[in-house]
């Protein structure tokens, strides 16, 4: 056996000086409120410091300006912490693969040269077979990258797709369901998938820093398995949204590109992107999820169901629900209330000109229930 894929291997103690590059993004900003409350030290690294200002704990972290095409602010980032999250991705533009791998190798050369420890990297689950989408095949190359980047211990988390309030691939089923009443379920989206909450993502990103890992990989996923058009079907079941489904057989991704940037509002280069990787076998390797190479984990995974009720609760109810770092073309017509569905208050039509949340603004933040609650 490979030693990179050894996990019982022992590696040096938890760091204490944390870099999280993408601070501001929907991983970022839920993962540093979990570190400062385990204790570290939080260095934000983000392009415009002042985005933090705003942030309940924008005050606790020292924050960094560091555009990762600029060699020198990565280099000034990476200095004097113990251990770096690399939570940055690009989708943008047809050549967002090679400027991947380009970003890739200058973080991790600027990390070994300044002695950083360890790499934590959140990129996504690798389907079987030798065909990846362009999306997902980039994901692995930065993977592969940072592997060998000279940092003792790189760690890589395989994610399913993320379930949660603000995040890509849940806004794109939440608009596609809240804004067409006839939804086409093309032949590609009976793939097989295994997605998972991001606050169960989160727990994953916490114990790989502090776990005594060697350089490896690790496939965080959820407890179901599905395809993606059961994953759309159970979001209209769970926001209570009556709709009509039409099942088709071969339909090319621009095909459904296309329509889909225009329906759902959300920008065009990443739902080109997102869309092939729809047509993926994305589950995790036996023996290879977080539930088992990472025993410091003692919550349940939610379920799909679970995580989209938590997904819906008003903006601030947690860290499955929106939140006021995320983008603001985020947010939906539908949220829940002490168990109740309710409107926003911006319906469809609304939504179809041109979305925006800042309604959120005067939901009051409402307690999720306990099995929901913000974990630390």
């Amino acid at each position: 056996m490979d030693k990179h894929d050894d996990p019982q291997e022992q590696a040096p103690a938890p760091p204490r000086r944390v870099l999280v590059t993408g601070a501001s993004g929907y991983v970022g900003s839920r993962l540093i409120p979990r570190l400062l409350d385990r204790g570290y030290d939080v260095i934000a690294a983000v392009r415009s410091p002042n985005k933090l200002e705003a942030l309940e704990w924008g005050a606790r972290v020292t924050a960094v300006p560091m555009d990762a095409a600029d060699p020198e602010q990565v280099e000034t980032a990476v200095q004097g912490v113990d251990a770096a999250y690399y939570l940055l991705h690009s989708m943008d533009g047809s050549g967002f693969a090679e400027q991947d791998v380009a970003l890739a190798q200058d973080f991790g050369r600027a990390c070994a040269q300044a002695g950083v420890q360890r790499l934590v990297y959140l990129g996504g689950l690798v389907p079987r077979g030798d065909r990846l989408s362009p999306h997902l095949a980039s994901r692995l190359e930065v993977e592969e990258t940072l592997r060998d980047s000279g940092v003792p211990v790189v760690v890589a988390l395989r994610a399913g797709i993320l379930i949660g309030g603000g995040s890509t691939s849940f806004e794109l089923i939440r608009r596609l369901v809240e804004r067409m009443p006839l939804i086409p379920l093309p032949g590609f989206m009976r793939a097989s998938i295994q997605p998972v909450a991001i606050t169960d993502a989160l727990n994953a990103l916490v114990a790989a820093l502090e776990a005594p890992l060697p350089t490896t990989s690790i496939d965080v996923v959820g407890p179901d398995v599905m395809s993606y058009r059961e994953l759309v079907r159970t979001y209209a079941d769970v926001a209570g949204i009556k709709r009509r489904f039409v099942n088709m057989v071969r339909v090319p991704y621009l095909l459904v590109s296309v329509p889909a940037t225009w329906i759902t509002g959300l920008p065009g280069p990443t739902v080109r992107a997102l869309v092939p990787s729809l047509g993926e076998d994305l589950r995790g390797r036996a023996g290879k999820t977080q539930r088992q190479l990472l025993p410091s984990i003692h919550d349940e995974p939610l379920h799909v169901t679970e995580a989209y009720r938590a997904s819906l609760l008003p903006e601030g109810s947690g860290e499955q629900a929106l939140s006021p770092a995320d983008p603001e073309w985020a947010g939906g017509d539908i949220v829940l209330k002490r168990g109740r569905r309710v409107r926003t208050g911006s319906g469809w039509w609304t939504r179809l000109l041109g979305t925006h949340h800042s309604i959120s603004a005067q939901r009051a933040p409402i307690a999720p229930p306990a099995n929901h609650a913000t974990k630390a």
